[in-house]
């Protein structure tokens, strides 16, 4: 089981994974396959994907609020929980 930092670490590119994954299952018309988990993880993955984005337009302007930072870093250690959890359940060694 890796650490948790693992994961906040690699953030960015699992977000991106988890959404590809959904992506190519509904292209495949495997839509009503993907279970609630999955759903539950490609939902905080979404969050966190839109709140760095809010975040980094408001870095870039000189605007962040302390408010906006935080909500970027609860949702990146929402989205590293779950698919932490995830991954442990479906890569059992």
């Amino acid at each position: 089981m890796a650490p948790l930092e693992n994961y906040l670490e690699h953030a960015d590119k699992l977000a991106q994974d988890v959404v590809n994954a959904w992506g190519v299952n509904m292209q495949a018309g495997n839509g009503d396959l993907l279970t609630p988990e999955f759903n539950l993880l490609l939902d905080k993955a979404c969050r966190y994907r839109i709140m760095k984005s809010i975040a980094e337009n408001h870095r870039e302007s000189k605007i962040l609020s302390e408010r906006t930072a935080t909500e970027e870093q609860v949702a990146r250690l929402g989205f590293a929980e779950t698919y932490k959890t995830f991954w442990e359940r479906h890569h059992k060694n």
